[in-house]
């Protein structure tokens, strides 16, 4: 459940911090007090998208922290989203951070550990559900239908049948459009094999070696200068090594001479004139082989200087050609054979992906079947739960059914044909309604009214609160339109899904707040010239003037007093007979439920406590953030969500 809940910055809320209670928590207060601008930070929360212009004008960036009692089940469940993501679930208290910048742009913090959006929505989607007084409209989508029609079935938990289906069906389409990309560009693929085998066996042909090239550049110099070269390298060696007075027979001379004057004494001058004249005369030697060798390389056959000028015109072509050294087109040569060996086995390796895509078709097939026979199952346990939540939310004589149809519309002609498959399955869904006597069933979107779908929302969400797993939901005026006795009926719904979850609710009107735990007032003030919102938790007298309020505008009567006592009163009775009756039909109840659990799996719903006057919050500044390792204060009434 959510226990606290402290917003900075946006809009107009500077610096308001919550303290929530277990069960029905309500918000009420004038049109444009900023209650919406709650839902929007606990949106955040949940890995919405943020918008610079909610930040407080001044404010450099908005900041939203919370703080959660995880209950059991959920902790069980988030036990491996967070070994995952590598973080620290500690004595079941988790605080979940958000900063909005004004450009749109912020972060994320789980236990005070920096994450992403995408991380943060899914972590929210266990905590948190946002249901807005926009959100009927979505009944009017069909697509919405059939992901009602799945959380009743319980079809979409972590690794159930419609993940495994969908893991499966996402495999199934990549492996099909590799085949398609493989047929469809079939022509491409023929023409750059063509053109693959010519290069390859153009460069095979000439087969070029590496450092062929510049060897043959080199050798193609001395060939052409060989008279020139040749007599400077005859000249070279006879000074240098074949003369009598050779340079080098001379210098052997002076060494010798020097190393006998040397002997006995010891001369420095001496012995380093002599250990240069031996360096010298090695140089000499040197050299002289030197010639010796060019003399040899300038020594040619006849044709070698046409056929070494061919060899290098042709590597000359090459690289022109593929705009590339001789020896990066080797490594292009190995390239484009790995390539052209991959094209050539497109049409076996076409084969084995059909083959392979035939496969996956079949599992989908068969997961597909599986989550038909499961929705089949529930489509009339969900129509008839609904229809009790209507009559109670007074349209008496209201019928629903959930009909199940083909993902795609089939034509007589492929009847025979395999199904076709879509994201989460074979099918569509679509509720029907009636909320007439005598009326035929016809299609939701169009029959509806605003009022009507509004409380069909509440209904599919009264129904569904009791399978879900989320912890606290959240709704934001879904009682728009409504009004009397239908207004204490929405009432009673919500606190009977309080009894289930923590529920926030914010709303106009008095016959849904007296249903409250904790009641909070949120009102604007001017505050140093600026317009801020306060939020205010209210005490039992406090609770009787706001109902008041509500009740008769800003002139508070005696007579708008004693019908909001008389509101808060009935409630009251409302939940107590609502435990008595739970009680007398405790053990029915338990039996029912371990029945259901051998077809599917439920979670448990604690017992209310809604009957006991909730210890009334206070709405307070704190004196710093809550940190996962210092939990906010807990109270002997709270219990987890």
């Amino acid at each position: 459940m959510l226990d606290y809940l402290h917003i900075r910055g946006l809009a107009l809320l500077d610096d308001v911090a919550l303290e929530f209670e277990p069960g029905m928590n309500v918000l009420t207060g004038e049109t444009g007090a900023g209650k919406s601008i709650i839902v929007d930070a606990l949106a955040l929360l949940r890995g919405a998208r943020g918008r610079g212009e909610l930040v407080r004008e001044g404010d450099e960036a908005a900041r939203v922290e919370a703080q959660f009692t995880v209950r059991e089940g959920v902790h069980a469940r988030l036990g491996g989203f967070f070994d995952t993501h590598d973080l620290d679930l500690e004595n079941g208290q988790l605080v979940v951070e958000r900063k909005l910048k004004r450009s749109g742009r912020g972060r994320a913090a789980v236990q005070s550990n920096l994450t992403t959006l995408s991380v943060l929505s899914e972590l929210g989607g266990e905590l948190l559900e946002i249901c807005s007084q926009h959100e009927h409209h979505s009944l009017t989508h069909v697509g919405h239908h059939l992901e009602l029609l799945d959380a009743h079935a319980e079809l979409d938990g972590p690794e159930g049948p419609l993940e495994r289906y969908a893991a499966e069906y996402r495999g199934w389409r990549a492996l099909v459009q590799r085949v398609e990309d493989i047929r469809d560009h079939e022509a491409e693929r023929l023409q750059r094999a063509d053109y693959l085998r010519f290069q390859i066996e153009e460069l095979e042909r000439v087969a070029p070696e590496p450092g062929e090239h510049e060897a043959l550049r080199e050798r193609l110099t001395l060939l052409r200068d060989a008279h020139e070269l040749g007599r400077f390298s005859a000249e070279a060696h006879q000074l240098l090594y074949e003369r009598d007075d050779a340079i080098a027979s001379r210098l052997a001379v002076l060494l010798d001479r020097a190393r006998r004057l040397g002997e006995g004494k010891k001369l420095a001058a001496l012995d380093e004139m002599a250990e240069q004249l031996e360096s010298a005369q090695i140089a000499a030697e040197e050299a002289a082989s030197a010639a010796a060798r060019m003399s040899d390389a300038i020594e040619c056959g006849p044709g070698e200087l046409e056929q070494v000028q061919d060899r290098v015109h042709e590597l000359e072509r090459l690289r022109r050609k593929h705009g590339c050294d001789i020896d990066e087109l080797l490594e292009r040569v190995a390239a484009m054979g790995e390539e052209l060996e991959s094209l050539e086995g497109a049409e076996e390796q076409l084969g084995e992906l059909e083959a392979e895509a035939l496969s996956r078709h079949r599992r989908c097939l068969a997961l597909a079947d599986e989550l038909h026979e499961r929705r089949a199952a529930a489509a009339g346990s969900l129509a008839r739960a609904v229809e009790a939540e209507l009559t109670a939310l007074h349209i008496p004589n209201a019928r629903l059914a959930v009909a199940i149809q083909p993902f795609d519309a089939r034509s007589e002609s492929d009847a025979d044909e395999a199904p076709k498959l879509g994201p989460r399955g074979r099918d569509r869904a679509e509720l029907r309604f009636s909320a007439n006597p005598g009326e035929p069933l016809a299609p939701l979107t169009k029959v509806a009214s605003g009022g009507e779908l509004s409380r069909v929302l509440l209904a599919v969400k009264s129904v569904l609160s009791t399978e879900q797993r989320v912890s606290t939901y959240v709704f934001d005026e879904v009682d728009a339109g409504v009004g009397g006795a239908v207004a204490e009926a929405i009432g009673s719904r919500l606190r009977k899904a309080a009894s289930h979850h923590q529920v926030l609710c914010i709303t106009h009107l008095p016959q849904i707040a007296a249903f409250a735990d904790a009641h909070f007032r949120v009102q604007k003030q001017v505050v140093d010239g600026r317009t801020v919102t306060r939020v205010v938790a209210l005490d039992e007298d406090a609770r009787v003037e706001e109902l008041a309020r509500m009740l008769g505008g800003k002139r508070v009567t005696a007579s708008a007093r004693e019908h909001a006592r008389a509101l808060i009163d009935e409630a009251r009775r409302w939940r107590s007979a609502g435990k008595s009756a739970k009680k007398k039909t405790g053990k029915a109840t338990k039996a029912v439920k371990k029945k259901a659990t051998k077809v599917a799996k439920k979670p448990s719903a604690k017992k209310s406590t809604a009957t006991k006057p909730a210890k009334k919050p206070t709405a307070k500044k704190p004196a710093k953030k809550p940190t996962a390792k210092k939990p906010a204060k807990s109270r002997s009434k709270r219990r987890s969500a």
